[in-house]
């Protein structure tokens, strides 16, 4: 009789189910992880490994110990999928997350951290595909998704530009109404994270709908951004004002110097 095993120790439930679900075939098929290493030319450690909660497997590992244990391919793919997500979806550092974050609604998007979280879900109902596979398939479109951009973007150490976003949405095969509502979401985001010039009257008029509606889930970080453009604006249109910068040409005269304030 082998040696037992070490309890899973998952920092998702959803890798704990899998690694469960990986041992529950093993234990059903009365193999030891030295017996399967043998039928799947993989090593015995990597099986463990594979079984232990710690990480996410490789797909062809627990693809290989689900056919020689005899067990269903449909739901070690969806495990496999579940456990893979989660553990690439961001978390407060330090934390276990018990239940899944509220799904991203694309009209009440107001940040790219939302946008990526949203890129995940695609991703996810995509079957999780590689990043090599979701360039192959941009490519067969005449674009591309460069594996290693993509990751930088998902990861949040790169910026999302919008036809990265465009392609991601078709790679992961997206219904095109959704992609449209998810395009509009991306222009929205960006045009608050850099507005586009206006006068003062207008970023007024925008503020003040927005303070209006901010007990209706406007965010704080909107109302700020709205906040410092009305103020520059106003700064340039001072600025722009030819009979404010005489003003503020006499206040610096030794006549008439500045008030302090």
């Amino acid at each position: 009789m082998g040696r037992r095993e070490k309890p899973i120790e998952a920092t998702e439930p959803a890798l704990g189910r899998l690694a469960a679900w990986l041992r529950e075939q093993r234990e059903r098929s009365d193999l030891t992880y030295r017996q399967l290493a043998v039928r799947t030319n993989y090593h015995a450690t990597t099986l463990q490994r594979a079984a232990s909660g710690r990480t996410v497997p490789n797909w062809k590992v627990v693809e290989a110990v689900t056919r020689e244990c005899g067990g269903d391919l449909k739901t070690a793919r969806r495990k496999w999928a579940q456990a893979n997500y989660w553990a690439h979806v961001p978390r407060p550092s330090g934390t276990r997350r018990l239940r899944a974050p509220r799904r991203v609604d694309p009209q009440q998007v107001d940040s790219f951290a939302d946008l990526r979280r949203a890129m995940h879900e695609m991703r996810r109902k995509a079957d999780w595909p590689s990043l090599k596979e979701l360039d192959r398939r941009a490519r067969d479109k005449g674009r591309r998704l460069p594996a290693s951009t993509l990751a930088l973007v998902l990861k949040g150490e790169a910026p999302l530009h919008k036809p990265v976003f465009l392609t991601y949405m078709e790679a992961c095969e997206v219904r095109e109404v959704r992609r449209a509502l998810w395009a509009a979401a991306w222009e929205r985001t960006n045009n608050a994270r850099t507005p586009v010039p206006v006068n003062s009257r207008t970023h007024h008029s925008e503020f003040a709908r927005a303070m209006q509606s901010s007990s209706g889930g406007t965010s704080t970080d909107i109302l700020f951004r709205l906040w410092v453009t009305l103020r520059n604006s106003l700064a340039a249109d001072r600025a722009e004002d030819p009979g404010h910068r005489a003003a503020a040409g006499r206040e610096g005269t030794d006549d008439n110097p500045p008030v302090p304030v």
